[in-house]
């Protein structure tokens, strides 16, 4: 990628292609259902000794809660998949970098089955197809002639679909804070 801009553009091809291409997953499965299993309760309890994660500093700014918080108001269902996506990418590297610190051995293995739960989830709800295809983009070589011409015959629809599509979601997101 060449600049900023071309990262933006990448991440809402991406995004369009979420919500044209097909949304994520939605069962309408209930989501006051409780997912924690006990056995990811209890590693995480083996954790907060070790960890010190009962310190009240840490509960002071959290790191995540607020995203949590504002997913139902202010995001669509695509959006909230999106921003948990990225979130469930952020703890696999926050678990892995633990891992690699000096602990005892009982926090590496509950933080390797936490790990292993999120990398879980993500293969059954969080399918990395949005982020394949978001690479796929990236890859595109855009100082190639050939590309390039064959680019701008395409961008009529191209820009058509994202223009449709961004009505659609401002009309949507104008009525959700209307209400």
């Amino acid at each position: 990628m060449n600049s900023a801009l071309d990262l933006v553009v990448v991440v809402w091809l991406g995004f369009c292609s979420v919500v044209v291409l097909g949304r994520p997953h939605d069962s309408g499965a209930d989501l006051g259902a409780r997912f924690v299993s006990e056995n990811m309760e209890k590693d995480i309890e083996s954790l907060e000794g070790p960890l010190n994660l009962l310190d009240p500093n840490l509960v002071s700014q959290p790191v995540f809660l607020q995203l949590m918080r504002e997913l139902d108001g202010k995001f669509e269902k695509h959006e909230q998949w999106l921003l948990l996506n990225a979130t469930l990418d952020v703890y696999l590297n926050i678990f892995s970098n633990i891992l690699k610190e000096n602990h005892p051995e009982e926090v590496k293995q509950g933080l390797s089955r936490l790990r292993g739960e999120v990398e879980d989830l993500k293969r059954r709800c969080y399918q990395d197809r949005l982020k394949m295809k978001i690479q796929d983009l990236a890859d595109i070589k855009t100082n190639d002639a050939v590309v390039q011409r064959k680019a701008v015959n395409e961008f009529k629809e191209v820009y058509q679909r994202a223009s449709q599509l961004g009505s659609i979601l401002h009309q949507r997101a104008k009525k959700v804070t209307q209400s």
